[in-house]
C-alpha cells in the first residue's frame, strides 16, 4: 500500500514543519519524524483505521509533544 498527499495537506505539512523549526531548531524534524511514524504504522495496518470517504481512511494516532523541556 502507498500513500500520497494531498498538495495542500503537503503544502501544510512543510509550513508546521517550517514553523516548529523556527520555535526551535530540531523541533520541526522531530514533528515530521513522528508524522512519518503514523504513516508508516497506517500503511502497514491499512485495515485498523476506518474508510471515511472513498479511499481516504481515519487514523487515530498517538499525541505528539510540541515541546520540550529547557535544562
Amino acid at each position: 500500500m502507498k500513500f500520497t498527499f494531498h498538495p495542500q495537506a503537503e503544502a501544510e505539512f512543510n509550513n508546521a514543519i517550517e514553523y516548529y523549526e523556527e520555535i526551535e531548531p530540531g523541533l520541526g524534524y522531530d514533528f515530521a519524524i513522528e508524522v512519518y511514524a503514523a504513516i508508516q504504522r497506517s500503511v502497514a495496518l491499512p485495515k485498523a483505521w476506518p474508510v471515511i470517504d472513498g479511499e481516504i481512511q481515519a487514523f487515530a494516532g498517538q499525541s505528539i509533544s510540541l515541546w520540550r523541556p529547557v535544562c
